[in-house]
């Protein structure tokens, strides 16, 4: 069976609902999503923390951030579209004096963009999450305007929002290739037909180098365990509470469902290894993260105590991808008119999903993305992504220090 689309998006995650409501918004409502799973944003976008805070390492991510706060705030108050957001802001807890140096310079070099911050003492700390033990603690840096959101919910506003500008989903629609004429895109194969169409859009995550492989093209990214876990409920975890980064110890705590998660980027994190998987490999797959999420517990012992007695009400067992610099992967697939990719989410996938999606609509309907994306370029390695284990080595070094001071 042959069906036709003006534009096609490859994976109905977080990054491709929202690739679909900016086109659709953009004019573009002739759109089909097709995800391999019965429901969307089942895998790594349903695994997530979802975090959402401003901070980051550049002004374009930092804007990113803020478009995508304002997108979805809009979409949660004005629109009646609930996806859990709160923006109790971040409180980022220091336990030597050189990580506070570290906050009090970032503190300084944002305050241009707009974002206001504060240095709390010890009491106003334990205010604003009462499981606190600042005994250890030598500072803090106190983010206005961040906050965390529920990211399937989230995924889902953008997926109805879509609709009701007439995109469609296909769920249960597994994408098997592409189909070319010389360098330009004709179409998307699929396990029960062909979509025909001359833009498509590779969304799937962890799974989007084994689809930018039908091109030809090798993603410059590796696909790693990235893994949370939920305690049973707690009064103490107040709906107030901020995100709470503890980023010595490589660590992250936040209210959840009347509990707290929290997660952990390993030093040496494991490697999803994906392409020797069965095709239907997904996240379910993955082992429970036990060892892992008790290492967590004892790193952040110090200063979130309680979580050594909560009992676990379930672990998330979740995928991210890096780059080797950390960096999205957004863009044109190089030497193939009509084919585009966005992957690497850095861990930041949920955070940025509003400014992706914009990116990749502003692509397709205006031939630019709107802002300089030269550092997402998917081919700016060059020919060092041909070498498998510098791929691997130093994407997984990025994650492994995700937290590190780099300023």
């Amino acid at each position: 069976m042959t069906r036709t689309a003006e534009a096609v998006i490859v994976g109905g995650g977080i990054w491709g609902l929202s690739a679909a409501y900016h086109l659709a918004d953009m004019g573009i409502s002739d759109v089909c999503v097709l995800e391999r799973n019965p429901i969307v944003a089942d895998e790594t976008t349903s695994q997530a923390a979802g975090l959402v805070g401003q901070i980051r390492s550049s002004a374009l991510m930092v804007r990113a951030i803020q478009y995508s706060l304002e997108l979805l705030t809009r979409f949660q108050d004005d629109m009646g579209r609930d996806m859990g957001l709160r923006r109790n802001g971040s409180l980022f807890v220091a336990l030597t004096p050189e990580r506070q140096a570290a906050y009090e310079r970032k503190a300084a070099s944002v305050r241009d963009e707009g974002i206001t911050t504060e240095f709390p003492s010890a009491a106003d700390m334990r205010a604003m999450a009462p499981d606190m033990d600042t005994s250890e603690i030598v500072g803090g840096l106190y983010v206005n305007g961040d906050g965390y959101l529920d990211p399937r919910k989230c995924a889902q506003a953008y997926g109805a929002a879509a609709e009701e500008l007439g995109v469609t989903i296909e769920t249960g629609a597994t994408v098997t290739g592409f189909r070319f004429e010389g360098r330009k895109l004709t179409g998307v194969e699929t396990m029960t037909g062909v979509v025909s169409t001359d833009t498509a859009i590779i969304t799937a995550g962890p799974w989007g180098g084994m689809l930018a492989a039908h091109a030809r093209h090798t993603a410059a990214m590796r696909p790693l365990r990235h893994q949370r876990a939920e305690t049973v409920p707690v009064d103490t975890a107040t709906d107030h509470m901020p995100v709470v980064r503890v980023t010595d110890v490589s660590c992250y705590v936040r209210p959840w469902e009347g509990g707290y998660t929290y997660g952990f980027f390993e030093p040496e994190p494991v490697d999803a290894e994906i392409e020797a998987k069965p095709p239907d490999y997904a996240t379910s797959d993955i082992e429970p993260p036990v060892a892992v999420m008790a290492e967590a517990r004892r790193r952040l012992a110090p200063v979130f105590p309680t979580l050594e007695y909560l009992g676990v009400a379930q672990y998330r067992r979740g995928m991210t991808s890096f780059a080797p610099d950390g960096g999205y992967i957004v863009g044109p697939v190089p030497g193939i008119e009509g084919l585009y990719m966005a992957t690497a989410c850095a861990a930041l996938g949920i955070a940025g999903s509003a400014a992706v999606g914009r990116w990749l609509a502003n692509w397709v309907v205006d031939g630019d993305p709107g802002d300089d994306l030269s550092a997402f370029s998917p081919d700016r390695f060059g020919d060092r992504v041909a070498d498998g284990e510098w791929l691997r080595a130093a994407s997984s070094e990025y994650y492994g220090s995700y937290y590190a001071i780099r300023d």
